[in-house]
This record gives structure tokens, C-alpha cells and sequence, in this order.
């Protein structure tokens, strides 16, 4: 009996140093080649009641996020990918965030676990929400909420990303290295004051296509210019075919925008207070196209229709009167 005691601790020590030879301490794979449709095949959201799970296949969630406390969300995420435009938690202790995804490419941080992220690069371009598929991971590009690791609750305003960003890996075939949070869905009605201070994943995931009123300042007085590369439709994936609706333009425009489709309403006045009702979730998203750049760079067919299913879309518009301190230029 005590032999065979000794030959199972043996093992498992044995098993246990073996793992950590081929697994980097933050998750890249020091070892092998892991499948990036495995790293992929569950991404759970996360939410107060239990510890994070190290299965990339088991339903994980996270201590530290605090329990939703409005309606549970209309829109799942889909199978095998993390939405564009919303938050994840880190679930390994030093993942590593790269400049680009590769292995190869320089270190930007170690991120510690709990660490929360917002996903995605799309204001500025390069209008990027992965995934990029490359050295056997499913790579996403992030940005850093300073060293938050428990969401504020909506009435704290917009969240603000801290510099630098970078990409990370997703996870392997054993692990997920990063875990979507559960949305912050409001109770109706709803303000903009709400609505601005919820990520675009968060607006779908918590809206489906309802009919939403909303009342703001429209226009950004000395914002224009030229994106170059190819939007499909362009009135709802073009980055420079939206407008701001300001909740109090003098201090800062949006970054809630709206979308207007062809023979809809007209546009009102920059600086005009509106009354907007509208939606998320637009029919015309179904087949949307993102490929920004010249010659364009397609991204990823799946993340480009979400995120023209975020979009804001206007049915109709009542000017209420003119905003006295609107910043014309």
C-alpha cells in the first residue's frame, strides 16, 4: 500500500511540473501548438457567484464582478467569438498583452488576474475587434480599464480606457485566458445618461432591436474628414457616417452615436436638442462588411455584422430647441 501511495504521489508531482514547463505562466503556450478553434470553443461570461473556471469548455465566472441587478440580457454572444465593443476579465494571473498578435511581437504589460478589459480598437482606426487567428491562439485586441477589476455601475458614467492596448490570446485547448462579463442591463426607462455610459456589446446584448426614446444635443460642430476602405452598408458601418447625442455638449460629445438610414429622417442641425426614437439590432446589419485601409483589410465577417447590429439607428427625430452652449468649432 505504501508503495503504491508513493508511485501516485510521484505521478502527480511528475504531472503537475510537466504542466508547468509547457504552459507560460500567463497563458501563451510555452510548449506545443494549441488548436485556435479549441481556445474558442466556450468564452462564459462571468458573474459574483462562483470562482473562475479554468475550462475553456465549463461555464467559469468570477468573484469579482458585482451581480447584475436589472433584466437579464435579450442577445446571447455567440458561439466561438467575444463580442466586439464589450468587456472581458482576464482569468490567468500574467497574461500577456502583445503590440500585435504574435507571440513573436514585444511586450506591452502582464496583465494580473480579474484585470478588466474593453475589447476592441475603433476610435481611432485601426477599427479592429478581432479575432486574428495566428500560432495557434485566437488573438483580440484590448484596452486596459486602469487597474479595475469590478465594474462601475452605469450611473458612474462612460467607462475610459487606459493607454497602452494591445492584443491578447483567448485562451488554449485546456484554458481561457479571458472570459466575457455579463452586461450591465438597466431597468426602463431608459436615459442617455444610461445609455452613454454602456459599452456597444452591452446595448445589443441588453436592447435586442426595442424601440428606445432618447433625448440629447445632436452634432460634433468641427468633426468630418475621410475614412478610407470599403463599408458595406456605409450609412451603417462607415465609421464617419454617424453623429454624436450629447447629453451636455459643452463638456463632451458622445460618445453615444446615432445612424441614419437612407430615407429616413432628416438630419437636424448640429447643435439642435432632439428627441430620438430608435433601435439596435437593424436588419440592414445582417451581411454587414468592415474592411478599413487601402487596398481594405477585411475583418472578421462575424465581428464586423455585430458591430453594425450595435449601432443606433433613427426612426424618427423631434427638434425640442437650439443648445446655447453647443462647441460649433
Amino acid at each position: 500500500m505504501l508503495a503504491i501511495g508513493l508511485i501516485a504521489l510521484t505521478a502527480i508531482a511528475l504531472g503537475f511540473i510537466l504542466g508547468s514547463l509547457f504552459r507560460g505562466e500567463d497563458g501563451e503556450a510555452a510548449g506545443g501548438s494549441p488548436s485556435a478553434s479549441a481556445s474558442l470553443s466556450a468564452l462564459p461570461s462571468t458573474s459574483a457567484s462562483t470562482a473562475p473556471s479554468a475550462s475553456a469548455s465549463a461555464s467559469g465566472t468570477a468573484s469579482a464582478a458585482p451581480a447584475p441587478s436589472g433584466p437579464p440580457p435579450v442577445v446571447a454572444p455567440p458561439d466561438g467569438l467575444i463580442p466586439p465593443g464589450s468587456i472581458v476579465r482576464v482569468t490567468t494571473d500574467g497574461l500577456r498583452m502583445r503590440e500585435e498578435p504574435s507571440t513573436a511581437s514585444a511586450l506591452v504589460d502582464n496583465l494580473p488576474v480579474d484585470q478588466l478589459l474593453l475589447l476592441g480598437l475603433t476610435d481611432p482606426a485601426p477599427l479592429d475587434w478581432g479575432p486574428v487567428s495566428a500560432e495557434g491562439f485566437e488573438w483580440y485586441p484590448v484596452a486596459r480599464l486602469g487597474n479595475s477589476t469590478v465594474l462601475p455601475p452605469l450611473s458612474g458614467g462612460p467607462l475610459r480606457p487606459a493607454t497602452p492596448d494591445g492584443w491578447v490570446a483567448a485562451g488554449d485547448e485546456t484554458e481561457a485566458y479571458i472570459q466575457l462579463v455579463e452586461p450591465r442591463c438597466p431597468a426602463r426607462p431608459v436615459s442617455l445618461v444610461t445609455i452613454e455610459a454602456m459599452e456597444p456589446w452591452e446595448h445589443l446584448a441588453c436592447f435586442g432591436s426595442e424601440q428606445i426614446t432618447l433625448e440629447g444635443t445632436y452634432g460634433c460642430g468641427a468633426c468630418g474628414g475621410v475614412f478610407l476602405g470599403s463599408f458595406e452598408p456605409s450609412w451603417l458601418a462607415n465609421p464617419f457616417e454617424e453623429a454624436p447625442l450629447s447629453v451636455d455638449a459643452s463638456t463632451r460629445l458622445g460618445p453615444f452615436k446615432l445612424r441614419f438610414p437612407p430615407g429616413g429622417p432628416a438630419f437636424p442641425n448640429d447643435g439642435d436638442i432632439i428627441r430620438v426614437v430608435g433601435h439596435f439590432d437593424d436588419p440592414a446589419a445582417v451581411g454587414c462588411t468592415v474592411s478599413p485601409g487601402e487596398p481594405p483589410e477585411p475583418r472578421d465577417a462575424r465581428a464586423a455584422e455585430l458591430h453594425c447590429r450595435e449601432n443606433f439607428v433613427v426612426e424618427t427625430i423631434e427638434v425640442l430647441g437650439t443648445d446655447p452652449n453647443f462647441p460649433f468649432g
